[in-house]
């Protein structure tokens, strides 16, 4: 693992950042225009079909790339208390650090939740920093107590694009296109597609499982004790390496993510033996980073 040496002492948390461009709901409101004139556009030379498919796929496209819309007209603000999230209009949010029970790195957000709530702060550098030491620590210390009292523990990431985004990008704009000329014809070949996009998203979702207990860590079809794993950090995600040569990715969209590497990473290095572990934000070679501290014995 990376040398790391102790991060410095942080000023107290406040921080507020746009949820996104203010100009994405403007290009929404366009794709939406636009989507409803496809059929009149494409028809005669894809007919409704083929254009509801085109309007599908353009969709299917923009929530993999782009935010929700809705984030355009929100800001967060981080505290050393809690998140706040503010907007649309006059709507707030409230989320304390002390709640938040998963962490998800999404394609385009942070994805908090707890206590009722789910929060999507934006993909920025402070926000990220600011979450590891508030929520990520704890959430490892959390799962290493689990862990250490026989308990089995599955990470799952979420479906991708999320559902959320596939309303703004895709549904919505394949209901407009559908009033807007394609018929009954169209909105079918959206509802097919729509199910078969989903299905395969789910299975995706469940091939990328992980799951840890205390003898070890299994992703998809390879099962590395603890005595035996060899884990580093990769683009992506966790690499980790059984005895017989089997590797396999833990992808850094699972549920806590940041909270389990350095849990695996700990685990691997500690083998068949337990050990009281404090988790700290340390600076390495890559930036801040999440690392386990084996503190020594009486």
């Amino acid at each position: 693992m990376s040398a790391t040496s102790p991060a410095p002492v942080e000023r107290p948390l406040w921080l507020t950042v746009a949820g996104a461009s203010a100009v994405l709901p403007l290009g929404w409101v366009a794709w939406l225009a636009l989507a409803a004139l496809a059929p009149s556009l494409l028809a005669a030379y894809l007919g409704s079909a083929g254009a509801m498919l085109a309007v599908v796929t353009v969709g299917w496209l923009l929530a993999r790339s782009a935010p929700e819309p809705s984030e355009g007209l929100r800001r967060y603000h981080l505290d050393e208390a809690e998140v706040i999230a503010m907007g649309p209009g006059r709507a707030v949010r409230r989320l304390p650090w002390s709640q938040v029970v998963t962490l998800t790195e999404a394609r385009h957000a942070l994805v908090l939740e707890g206590g009722g709530r789910r929060l999507r702060l934006p993909l920025a550098a402070p926000v990220r920093s600011a979450l590891l030491g508030r929520v990520a620590a704890g959430l490892a210390a959390e799962l290493w107590a689990l862990l250490d009292e026989g308990e089995t523990v599955r990470l799952g990431p979420p479906t991708d694009p999320l559902p959320r985004a596939l309303a703004w990008w895709v549904y919505a704009p394949a209901l407009a296109a559908g009033l807007g000329g394609a018929g009954s014809a169209g909105l079918a070949v959206a509802l097919v597609v729509a199910l078969a996009e989903r299905g395969v998203a789910s299975a995706r979702r469940r091939a990328g499982a992980v799951t840890l207990d205390g003898g070890g860590v299994r992703v998809g079809r390879v099962v590395a004790p603890w005595s035996d794993a060899e884990v580093r950090r990769a683009e992506g995600g966790l690499l980790v390496r059984a005895q017989d040569g089997a590797c396999a990715l833990v992808p850094a969209r699972v549920a806590n993510f940041w909270a389990a590497v350095p849990v695996i990473e700990t685990k691997a290095q500690l083998g068949p033996y337990s050990a009281r572990v404090r988790f700290r934000v340390r600076h390495g070679d890559r930036g801040l980073a999440l690392v386990g501290e084996v503190e020594p014995t009486a």
